[in-house]
């Protein structure tokens, strides 16, 4: 797996250049903060392209566990137990998307479930994103709104109420001015509603 311009690459370059610093400054807070680099590293960046970099070890208060970095880069640290994974999950601000891989898929519907995220995939990545029925979009810090689905089509549209009379009602509760007879009926259907 390699970064490029060429047919022989597995992917491109990064999409948005001030993105590079980020990434470099990501690994390298991980690296400073006692993680190690079992793939990759620094040197993995360069100007336009990013050598894959697997990182393990990292504090959870390093920038390449907090933030978001959006780069070919990827922590995987220890963990007790499968709660203790939820917990670190959701530990974050943001929530754009997660992965969760199992044999068991019932297990892994469960555990999608309770991942502080806009989408989850199950055994694999980002597969939410190529289904358009799915509504896709961030919580917390990864933004609002969505796009795709249903959800997708109202962030696009703005929604407006339209009501006209199609005859006279019974009694003007709306109107400023209020007849005494409305108002006697009201105040009766509230004392019989709410027994007072």
């Amino acid at each position: 797996m390699h970064p490029g311009g060429d047919d022989t690459a597995t992917y491109g370059p990064m999409t948005l250049p001030r993105q590079v610093d980020i990434v470099r400054d990501h690994i390298a807070d991980a690296l400073t903060r006692g993680g190690t680099a079992v793939v990759g590293g620094v040197d993995a960046v360069h100007e336009r392209y990013i050598d894959p970099v697997i990182l393990t070890d990292v504090p959870e208060t390093s920038t390449a566990v907090r933030e978001e970095t959006f780069g070919p880069t990827v922590v995987v640290n220890k963990v007790g137990d499968l709660d203790e994974a939820i917990e670190r999950a959701n530990a974050t601000t943001y929530g754009l998307g997660a992965s969760v891989f199992t044999r068991n898929r019932a297990r892994g519907r469960a555990l999608a479930r309770r991942l502080r995220s806009g989408a989850v995939s199950v055994n694999s990545v980002f597969s939410y994103g190529a289904v358009p029925a799915l509504p896709f979009g961030g919580i917390g810090e990864s933004g609002f709104g969505r796009v795709h689905g249903a959800d997708g089509l109202r962030e696009f549209s703005r929604p407006h109420a339209v009501t006209v009379e199609r005859y006279p009602a019974p009694m003007k509760l709306f109107a400023l001015e209020r007849s005494e007879r409305d108002m006697t009926i009201v105040t009766w259907m509230f004392r019989l509603r709410h027994a007072r």
